[in-house]
């Protein structure tokens, strides 16, 4: 005896499985969930081109105004560095404390750290050659 003698001729012919049987539905059969569709119809309006609020013109201006006090005491201290050392230990100082500024004033956003962030930076421009070095990094020249 063959086992092909044993499959029913339509299923080894056409090389399908057998049918399923028809199992009653259970009372947890699938249900199309509910849905529902919002439209929103509102526009919203484009941000300004023309928005200098990053700028905080308000709180940038009245740091200056306190640092215009606080100002000549660092540069008087940068004088000092400048005049006992060198020019270079002047421009490190003040460079060092103007990132210490800046990393203060980014992470704890308060009026004094801005009002630091500023005197570090009046001072600098107050006490140190800014114009001629400046010329000295792009040119090269001393004269």
């Amino acid at each position: 005896m063959s086992t092909r003698a044993s499959v029913r001729p339509e299923v080894a012919m056409t090389n399908t499985p057998p049918p399923m049987p028809d199992y009653p539905p259970s009372a947890g059969a699938w249900q199309a969930p509910d849905v529902t569709v919002v439209v929103q119809t509102e526009v919203m309006p484009e941000p300004s081109r023309w928005d200098f609020t990053w700028l905080q013109l308000g709180r940038n201006s009245m740091a200056v105004v306190v640092s215009v006090v606080t100002a000549p005491v660092w540069a008087e201290s940068l004088i000092a560095v400048r005049e006992d050392q060198h020019v270079a230990g002047a421009w490190f100082m003040a460079g060092a404390a103007f990132c210490v500024a800046l990393w203060l004033d980014h992470s704890r956003r308060r009026f004094l750290t801005r009002v630091l962030v500023w005197t570090t930076a009046l001072g600098a421009i107050g006490a140190l050659p800014v114009i001629s070095e400046l010329v000295h990094l792009l040119t090269g020249s001393r004269s």
